[in-house]
């Protein structure tokens, strides 16, 4: 023994040399092992990216105003949603190739993609893609597959030296389009809020929302153009209705200390700036919780102007919210209006000729990025539109 001792500190580079031939497969082992799985990370990752963007894109396609009229088929919507998911879940490459995914546009249950109902206040609940509950469909769920059927497992590098020769991956991601009420607007970046500064009272809102009111025009999603004749979704007229205060006939200061007439034709356009929405504390419009009932108060404008029958004119086909009032009080100048809700609704008609004056609106759905949900509501009560990932 002490000869062999002696021979090896006589020859250091021969005990080196078994050294690195017993540890060079845990060397390479190890190396394997980094690598690889730094590539599947990075699969995993690049499936993730294209499973969310697929899963958002397809439920916004499930929020149209078809749920709005009460429509019970969704065939347009469901074929809408599939498609739209596989073209952003190809668009993204993975390992520098196209993902293979399986369109399932009949919806049948193990599909790729799953359009279903998921109960907006219980995320991880089951996925519900029964025909029985169609007419509830509000998700997308989007699986990614990188297996033998599914473009092949992620490939190995150095593992493929020790007789490993790919990894199978999968990812799943589900999103989820629901209408919400509307409590209020919050400065986002450089986004204006779509706030109409007329205001609607409580009573008629009601009567409108309960179906007892009229319906002469019909909405045309596709064309973005209003015709004479019912929709099924009831309508209101907004203005020029008297609001009780004197000299104020519904017209409300938002942001600003004195409404012009083009101030007024600006935010019925364009909707309320940010720098208006700093007015406001935290740059937030939103309903008082502390308040019974949840409310906030604004200044009425005193008189009115045929000035903003142009503006008004413009935007007919679009969605905006119309402030609710239940208390008012006040004249010209003074007057006020204690808001509610925000109503998101759509101007089908404006005329400012001769008597009747009106403006028509309707329920609709509102995307806003600047809105505040409030709770999940009916398809056909219109409300804010919010897609988000759900799992």
């Amino acid at each position: 023994m002490r000869s062999w001792t002696r021979r090896a500190l006589r020859h250091p580079r021969g005990m080196a040399a078994v050294l690195l031939a017993v540890l060079l497969p845990v060397v390479v082992g190890f190396a394997a092992l980094s690598v690889d799985t730094a590539v599947v990370s990075v699969a995993r990752a690049q499936m993730s990216t294209a499973a969310d963007a697929a899963a958002l894109a397809g439920a916004l396609q499930l929020a149209t105003e078809n749920r709005v009229q009460g429509g019970t088929n969704l065939s347009a919507e469901l074929t809408a949603a599939n498609t739209q998911a596989v073209a952003l879940a190809t668009a993204n490459f993975v390992l520098g190739a196209t993902p293979v995914v399986n369109p399932n546009i009949a919806n049948n249950s193990g599909g790729q993609i799953m359009v279903g109902y998921l109960d907006p206040n219980n995320p991880q609940s089951t996925l519900d893609s029964s025909s029985a509950s169609t007419t509830l469909f509000n998700s997308v769920q989007v699986q990614m597959f990188r297996d033998s059927s599914h473009g092949g497992a992620v490939p190995t590098i150095f593992a493929q030296l020790m007789g490993f020769h790919g990894t199978n991956v999968t990812v799943s991601s589900t999103a989820t389009a629901q209408t919400y009420s509307l409590n209020g607007f919050q400065a986002t970046g450089s986004l204006n809020a779509n706030l109409l500064p007329i205001v609607l009272d409580k009573t008629t809102w009601q009567t409108m929302m309960a179906g007892q009111s009229t319906d002469q025009f019909t909405y045309n999603a596709a064309t973005n153009t209003v015709t004479s004749g019912p929709d099924g979704i009831y309508e209101s007229q907004l203005y020029p209705v008297s609001s009780g205060s004197p000299g104020n006939w519904g017209t409300i200061k938002v942001g600003v200390s004195n409404n012009s007439t083009s101030t007024l034709s600006a935010q019925i356009l364009y909707g309320i700036t940010p720098a208006q929405l700093a007015t406001f504390p935290n740059s937030t419009i939103q309903l008082d919780q502390t308040q019974s009932p949840p409310s906030i108060t604004f200044q009425g404008n005193p008189g009115i102007s045929a000035g903003i029958k142009s503006a008004l004119t413009s935007i007919i086909g679009n969605p905006v919210a119309v402030p609710i009032y239940d208390e008012n009080g006040g004249n010209g100048n003074n007057a006020w209006y204690r808001v509610i809700a925000f109503q998101p609704a759509r101007i089908l008609s404006v005329n400012f000729q001769g008597n009747p004056k009106y403006v028509i609106i309707q329920p609709a759905l509102l995307n806003d990025a600047t809105g505040i949900p409030g709770t999940a509501q009916s398809w056909t009560s219109g409300g804010l539109i919010s897609v988000q990932l759900t799992r």
